[in-house]
């Protein structure tokens, strides 16, 4: 574990630099303007307003299960509040969870198996073969692997299919660009 988190260190040099600790221009994108155009009409259209509320529903119906037990691959790193995909930090890594309580990680072509991992409620608990340990939420296929288990850097990786639609990404230019005043 020691030489995977220095090699993962060793490649986020290159973000740590551009990042800081200021993430107060976090963005959320949350809109109402559905709500604000149904709100006039709420008398006169009443039958259509359950029909938007059904396909949400639908939607998540279909959502997958997964098992623990699988291949997982990073997508994103969150460093210092920014959360940036792995494919622009040119990193690839993944996580190999096996039945039976053993697995492997692989970052950047380095590897080191994973002499125990154990599930505890949402919380996937990992010791590598060099005594190293680390955990992991889980959640609807995804991992979110907690490196110092402060929530500073966040390696996130999923299974195929799990959907990570639901994150928002920066750019290394747009870390740049926010921290160019600093």
């Amino acid at each position: 574990m020691k030489r995977l988190l220095t090699v993962v260190l060793i490649v986020l040099l290159m973000f740590s630099v551009c990042a800081c600790s200021d993430t107060s221009e976090t963005t959320q994108a949350n809109t109402s303007t559905p709500e604000a155009t149904e709100e006039p009409a709420t008398a006169a259209t009443q039958a259509p307003d359950p029909e938007p509320e059904q396909e949400p529903a639908q939607e998540q119906a279909p959502q997958m299960e997964f098992a623990t037990e699988g291949t997982y691959t990073l997508f994103a790193v969150l460093n210092e509040g920014f959360t940036v995909e792995s494919s622009e930090l040119h990193m690839e890594s993944d996580i190999l969870l096996e039945e039976g309580g053993t697995g492997s990680m692989s970052f950047d072509g380095d590897s080191m198996d994973i002499s125990q991992w154990v599930l505890d409620g949402d919380t996937v608990s990992l010791t590598m073969s060099d005594g190293g340990q680390a955990d992991a939420k889980l959640h609807d296929g995804i991992l979110d692997l907690d490196l110092y288990g402060d929530g500073s850097m966040v390696l996130y990786f999923a299974q195929d299919g799990a959907d990570i639609s639901g994150y928002e990404y920066t750019t290394l230019e747009e870390v740049k660009a926010k921290n160019s005043g600093n």
